[in-house]
């Protein structure tokens, strides 16, 4: 099997040709011309990029929601220590309230976001040039990735202030620091990601399937490559100590959101209630399969509360103080409530699930969380992110594609580390999406719009390595 080679390198052959023949030497000087061709597109577009996102967050307001207090505050102002903790005092973990803190108005807070996510961007692309051989492959992924990120599903929650936006941002950062670090061999790349990955666990909870992720990958390059194992043991060990603080305080941290929230109970609490809400009572199959088979009492003033008001959360927690044995229930089953339901009736909930899910990666709608400014041809914006009605096929025939032409191009045994790396983000992005939709339910496109963008990530990673694959074979057999 062929392994990985550095983007740069000074070895004798490469795709099959060596330089120290005329050929060779041909060759050599080609990938000279190339290489620095590369760098000048690249850099060009990026710059185009930048430029484009200034002038978004020029244009941009910041936008609250009814949650965002509990990540920035009551009102403006440097009122940050009632929502910054890191011990568990706060109603959030403390990555979103760090940023926030450092300025005292939204919109400076939301500028701080789009900065942030402006620099994930640019050293996501850079990581993915690094790992690319040919100047097609690596403007066509400059080109793919930058456009998504010009997407309105991406760069609104930019001046949301919620912790979607650090979230996408810090995961990217993460990614490509750690890239360009065991590439290069760069110690400040490493030394930037391990803190980085630290502040991305705590975003939010939704983002522990892809840390674990990247621990798997660490481990193999530990066992795999000897050359940078010092460096990856490190940020492993960094990593492993993010996670145990942040497992130390979630409990504390939970109990103090009930403080902050809109009913006055703690997060996993409240989260049932909204599955309640929206989904059991105003489903009667479901709601008859949670009574019967899930054993959960029965409360009408529950029902009656949500057959008659609307998104109310306050008027249902009020009818659910009022039963003591659903109280009960919930406080032992609730947070499993969703796995026993996909296990008592699994076709209803694969219909359920299916339904939500076109929300949950389709990345729509958007006016809940703040005024998108034009940027993209809607054709481009639709070719990223498709209607609601076909955005699942869309992602399956994408999907199949994707890996279809890294066999066809031989980069699954040429290119195998990168292969591997699109098909554990997208099966990730997947796996991380159904669970976040079975322990929470309501605001579906906001639950997993991370999910929907790593998930276009990866696929556009699958493609450009087949691309890069395929260029490359067919300039060594030219002799160039």
């Amino acid at each position: 099997m062929a392994t990985e080679q550095p983007a740069v390198i000074d070895h004798p052959e490469q795709d099959g040709v060596r330089s120290d023949t005329p050929t060779g030497a041909r060759a050599s000087r080609w990938r000279d011309v190339l290489r620095r061709r590369s760098v000048v597109a690249v850099a060009a577009l990026l710059a185009g990029y930048v430029v484009a996102r200034l002038v978004m967050m020029v244009n941009a307001e910041a936008f609250r929601t009814f949650d965002s207090r509990s990540y920035a505050g009551r009102l403006d102002g440097r009122n940050f220590t009632e929502v910054l903790s890191f011990t568990g005092g706060s109603p959030r973990p403390w990555g979103a309230p760090l940023l926030y803190a450092l300025t005292g108005d939204d919109q400076s807070r939301a500028w701080l976001q789009g900065l942030v996510g402006m620099v994930a961007w640019v050293v996501l692309v850079v990581a993915v040039c690094l790992c690319l051989r040919g100047l097609t492959a690596r403007v066509v992924a400059t080109v793919a990735l930058l456009l998504l990120a010009l997407t309105p599903q991406v760069y609104v929650w930019d001046h949301t202030l919620l912790s979607e936006s650090l979230s996408i941002s810090l995961g990217l950062l993460t990614a490509g620091l750690l890239v360009i670090g065991l590439r290069t061999g760069s110690r400040v790349a490493l030394a930037v990601a391990a803190p980085v990955a630290v502040w991305w666990i705590f975003t939010r909870p939704d983002v522990l399937l892809y840390v674990g992720l990247v621990l798997v990958a660490l481990v193999l390059v530990v066992w795999r490559l000897p050359q940078r194992r010092r460096g990856a043991v490190a940020v492993l060990a960094v990593l492993l100590a993010g996670l145990g603080w942040m497992a130390a305080i979630q409990g504390s941290t939970d109990r103090t959101f009930a403080r902050w929230s809109a009913t006055g109970l703690p997060q996993t609490e409240e989260t049932f209630l909204y599955r309640l809400m929206v989904q059991v009572m105003d489903d009667p199959q479901m709601r008859a399969t949670y009574y019967t088979d899930l054993g959960m009492p029965r409360c009408v003033a529950v029902e009656t509360a949500t057959d008659r008001v609307a998104w109310r959360i306050s008027e249902v927690a009020k009818a659910y103080r009022s039963c003591p044995e659903l109280i009960a229930w919930t406080e032992e089953h609730s947070l499993l409530s969703g796995y026993r339901y996909a296990l008592a009736d699994p076709g209803h909930y694969a219909t359920t699930t299916r339904e939500d899910l076109r929300y949950a990666l389709g990345g729509h709608p958007l006016h809940t969380y703040g005024k998108p400014v034009t940027m993209l041809p809607t054709t481009v914006q639709r070719a990223y992110f498709p209607p609601v009605t076909v955005v699942l096929p869309a992602l399956v025939v994408a999907g199949l594609v994707a890996v279809a032409v890294a066999v066809a191009s031989g980069a699954w045994r040429r290119r195998p580390w990168l292969v591997v790396a699109g098909l554990a983000a997208a099966l990730a992005s997947v796996a991380s999406v159904l669970v976040s939709l079975m322990f929470s339910a309501g605001e579906y496109s906001r639950f997993g719009i991370q999910e929907a963008i790593y998930l276009r990530v990866a696929l556009i990673l699958l493609v450009v390595v087949a691309l890069d694959t395929a260029s490359t074979r067919w300039a060594a057999r030219r002799g160039r």
